[in-house]
């Protein structure tokens, strides 16, 4: 069944290509040193242009598209059973934090939890620039604002960096006070 699956615009837009292909094509037929195959392929590519231009429907595109979802839908469905969906997880998931090899005993626990606080701590870094670059940016007042300075907060007393700057803003304050 042929449905219509382009667009009008471009269905003229075929339509007058299709037009001008066959004008070439019928050209080089009629010069008596032309290319004979190249204007018999004009003809043709153009004849098929008009018909695709007047009846709204590109064969070309219909093929592409029912390949396209065919394979999607195949791929859904063979990836979307549950236990290759879980496999591909724990895979991904070993491969990222466990640098693809299974480690056992007590020492892949010690340098997994060593990897894990040094992860966290970098999550907890990168939330703290993330919240303070949007705190700077809002304007004051707004709930943005104070919800961007709570992750600030927050982000910072994981990763540790809360301390530091209470140590750095109390040595600069007594540093002001001592230079006033």
């Amino acid at each position: 069944m042929m449905e219509e699956n382009i667009s009008e615009r471009s269905g003229f837009v075929r339509l007058a290509l299709g037009t001008g292909l066959t004008a070439c094509g019928i050209a080089h037929l009629a010069k008596e040193s032309g290319n004979r195959t190249l204007g018999s392929i004009f003809v043709a590519t153009g004849a098929m242009k008009i018909a695709e231009g007047i009846f709204l429907y590109c064969p070309t595109k219909a093929l592409i598209n029912s390949n396209v979802r065919e394979a999607v839908a195949t791929t859904f469905d063979e990836f979307l059973d549950g236990d290759s969906l879980m496999n591909a997880y724990n895979q991904a998931y070993n491969n990222k934090w466990n640098g693809g090899s299974s480690q056992s005993g007590s020492n892949s626990s010690n340098s997994s939890t060593g990897q894990n606080n040094s992860t966290m701590k970098n999550v907890a870094n990168t939330a703290s620039q993330v919240a303070q670059t949007v705190s700077n940016v809002a304007p004051s007042g707004t709930m943005v604002k104070s919800a961007s300075q709570a992750i600030k907060t927050a982000a910072d007393t994981v990763s540790g960096t809360q301390s530091q700057q209470n140590k750095n803003k109390s040595n600069n304050s007594s540093q002001s006070g001592q230079s006033s």
